[in-house]
């Protein structure tokens, strides 16, 4: 079993194989679930995670969709008591990111158009990819499949391809 590397993100340091989480060198105590959700959304900072990609199975018993919320509340609190606040972010009505550099100064960099757009065309994206896992009919397959399509074919236009 390899150990995996420390993950460092703006003024975050996760060390996996200790379990530990430090906030600007500061050791933030976490429970193992809160662990479990930072570790998670570090691993891919800036991906939009929901409570049941967070909980993992919907039937599983250590982690509900339900107790994701108050979990990610918790964990919001002691970042923030370590010096990090707003590092999580919940994206209304879809799930939590993690965006490292909103710890740095309190704020987020700004952002120029090009960002902006590849940012919007990723997030629509991962919605329609998700969409796609959970759509039940040829049509609501078809339309999530256009939308993929529409969503590529921005990311190249801005990327110039």
């Amino acid at each position: 079993m390899a150990v995996q590397d420390n993950i460092v993100l703006g003024e975050i340091e996760i060390r996996p194989h200790e379990r530990t989480v430090l906030a600007k060198g500061q050791e933030v105590p976490l429970t193992t679930a809160e662990f479990d959700i930072v570790m998670m959304l570090a691993e891919h900072p800036g991906w939009v995670y929901s409570a049941d990609q967070i909980s993992g199975d919907a039937y599983d018993a250590e982690m509900s969709p339900e107790s994701v919320s108050v979990l990610v509340s918790r964990l919001r609190r002691r970042l923030a008591e370590a010096g990090l606040p707003d590092v999580i972010e919940t994206v209304r009505g879809f799930g939590y990111r993690l965006h490292p550099m909103r710890g740095l100064a309190g704020e987020e960099p700004p952002a120029d158009a090009e960002t902006c757009a590849l940012r919007d065309a990723a997030w629509q994206l991962q919605e329609t990819v998700i969409r796609l896992e959970h759509a039940g009919t040829p049509e609501q397959k078809c339309t999530a499949t256009e939308t993929l399509d529409s969503a590529s074919r921005a990311i190249r236009s801005v990327m110039g391809e």
